[in-house]
């Protein structure tokens, strides 16, 4: 189990990475029109049920991916209310009582607690969390 453990993190590492050239990899139109607001006020996520929101703080917004379960992990994308969600993530992390893991980059960090490990990433404005049990 000792190996698993530290293997972790950089699976979740290049899980992000994987997560933030998919959502990088769309077109824009040549047009440069921008879709109309119906089409990006989609309905909120709800998070899973056995998410552990107590344990672990979500930046205020609009959740827009809300996937996984406490035996796989779960997923979840938040678009923040305003344009600082990713260092507002790191600080409620940091305010819980996590500590933020080396190796992390100006879009991507890990941070862990006794329950849990949590990778934060942003590929633009929306924050996206990683959150597995330990």
């Amino acid at each position: 189990m000792r190996t698993r453990n530290t293997l972790f993190p950089a699976a979740i590492v290049a899980a992000l990475t994987i997560a933030s050239l998919a959502g990088c990899s769309g077109t824009a139109s040549e047009s440069g029109s921008t879709p109309s607001a119906s089409a990006t006020q989609a309905a909120s996520e709800k998070l899973p049920s056995d998410f552990p929101k107590s344990d672990v703080p979500l930046v205020d917004g609009q959740v827009v991916v809300a996937r996984g379960d406490k035996d796989n992990g779960w997923s979840v994308t938040v678009q923040p209310k305003n344009n600082s969600g990713f260092a507002d993530a790191k600080s409620a992390l940091e305010k819980a009582g996590y500590t933020q893991q080396a190796g992390g980059t100006e879009t991507k960090v890990i941070y862990t607690s006794d329950k849990y490990t949590v990778a934060v990433g942003t590929p633009g404005v929306s924050v996206t969390y990683t959150v597995t049990a330990n």
